[in-house]
């Protein structure tokens, strides 16, 4: 089933995302501009753990609360109940493991952009505005978007996942079908498997950024 309110959803965490990406802008030429001299060995050793700690305290609540809420939305369409506390504690394991690599990886491309400007400084020294500058597509609104869009998508299904592990557990059998919007923008990747069966874990949606697929589940 598609994400239930995917657009609020969206905002919300886009807000969340834009916001952390923002701070941690500001952190980071707190550290390394100095009298408007750009010095990076000022950049403490623990900056980056530090801010994989800051986004997965921000981030892990609200993966969790979209699983759930889309898991809720499944069981809202059947009769059928399931051990709702194993899909809390499903929620809370998922969350915290895997917001934790999503974390890791938002900030691997930050420190990879703040790689190549190192070495760069070092034939051109930088002030704090070409900086800034520099690093402005790295911390953009457009940038936290598509990860909120395609992190909804993930956890949402992932939401239906448990709850469908529940439903076999009691006996019924359910195949995921890949679903997309069938509109102009359905990416080539997608498209083709609109109305596929879903048969690997890494068929599942998202398959790329931005993906914003989603899948309905048939009785077998």
């Amino acid at each position: 089933m598609d994400v239930q309110d995917r657009d609020g959803k969206e905002r919300r965490l886009g807000r969340i995302i834009g916001r952390l990406l923002a701070e941690q802008l500001t952190r980071l030429l707190e550290e390394v501009v100095e009298d408007d001299a750009v010095n990076f060995d000022n950049l403490p050793p623990d900056f980056w753990d530090t801010e994989v700690e800051r986004f997965v305290r921000a981030l892990s609540p609200e993966q969790q609360r979209i699983f759930l809420e889309q898991a809720e939305a499944m069981l809202a369409q059947t009769s059928i109940g399931v051990e709702w506390g194993q899909i809390n504690e499903q929620a809370v394991e998922w969350a915290r493991n895997y917001t934790y690599d999503l974390v890791t990886g938002i900030n691997s491309t930050s420190r990879s952009t703040l790689q190549r400007l190192i070495a760069r400084a070092f034939e051109e020294p930088l002030t704090q505005g070409e900086l800034r500058e520099l690093l402005s597509g790295t911390y953009s609104p457009v940038r936290a978007e598509m990860i909120a869009r395609t992190e909804v998508t993930r956890a949402a299904v992932e939401g239906e996942r448990a709850f469908v592990r529940g439903l076999e557990r009691q006996g019924v059998q359910l195949t995921p079908v890949h679903v997309t919007r069938e509109d102009d923008i359905v990416c080539p990747i997608c498209g083709p498997r609109n109305d596929q069966p879903i048969e690997r874990d890494d068929q599942f949606p998202p398959l790329h950024p931005r993906c914003r697929c989603w899948v309905n589940w048939v009785t077998r």
